[in-house]
């Protein structure tokens, strides 16, 4: 028997609300990309096995043209933004020979670089997401993320509490409260007036970093 589809409402509860984003969007069809490998292909994730190897892929979302899917991206308030530092230190325990020219370890990239890289720390409130597809199977695959946004194993973007419940109406792309709910590319007509929207290159659909997938875009306003 065919599982049902229908609008819903995703409720990300973080853990202390502090999440590693440059730009501040967070994608739930992405989100529950990466669920899907970890549920099915966990291989993938760890680099053991390509992508294109993992078999039939398809997230329990509805398709919208151009093969993306009907999730929005996040929704919250945002308290604070500031600069932390990622930090590395060169692992002079390894036994790695990363040698220059010169017979000396190098210290510009692989094992003996140290690295201190600034990154965009936001402190946000619950994030809000919207979509269309089966619930069930949503929840299954949010329960294999642990965060959201880079460098979880610094503490950023941990996830307390995944909640999906049923919503009255489809606000996967448009929603009268919230306006635009996903990135849509410029040459597309939804029925609503984008003009006052930021254009720029996007991602309409995971993998976000697949040059294929990035299209030139008006990209919702995601802070309340």
């Amino acid at each position: 028997m065919r599982t049902s589809t229908e609008p819903f409402r995703v409720i990300c509860k973080l853990l202390d609300g502090r999440v590693n984003s440059a730009d501040g969007l967070f994608f739930l069809d992405s989100i529950l990309y990466h669920g899907w490998f970890a549920k099915y292909a966990p291989k993938v994730i760890t680099g053991e096995q390509r992508e294109e190897d993992a078999g039939h892929f398809g997230l329990p979302l509805r398709q919208l043209p151009n093969n993306r899917y009907a999730a929005s991206v996040g929704f919250y308030r945002q308290y604070d933004q500031r600069i932390e530092y990622w930090n590395k230190r060169p692992a002079w325990d390894s036994h790695s020979d990363y040698l220059d020219g010169g017979g000396k370890y190098t210290v510009a990239s692989g094992t003996y670089r140290a690295y201190r890289v600034p990154q965009i720390i936001r402190t946000i409130s619950d994030v809000e997401f919207y979509g269309y597809g089966t619930i069930e199977k949503v929840k299954v695959l949010l329960s294999y993320i642990t965060h959201i946004g880079k460098k979880p194993a610094a503490g950023w973007g941990m996830v307390k509490e995944w909640i999906v419940e049923p919503w009255p109406e489809d606000w996967s792309t448009w929603s009268d409260k919230y306006g635009l709910m996903r990135p849509i590319p410029i040459d597309e007509d939804i029925g609503h007036d984008l003009s006052d929207y930021v254009i720029r290159d996007c991602a309409i659909r995971p993998p976000a970093w697949k040059a294929c997938n990035q299209k030139t875009c008006y990209v919702p306003r995601c802070t309340l």
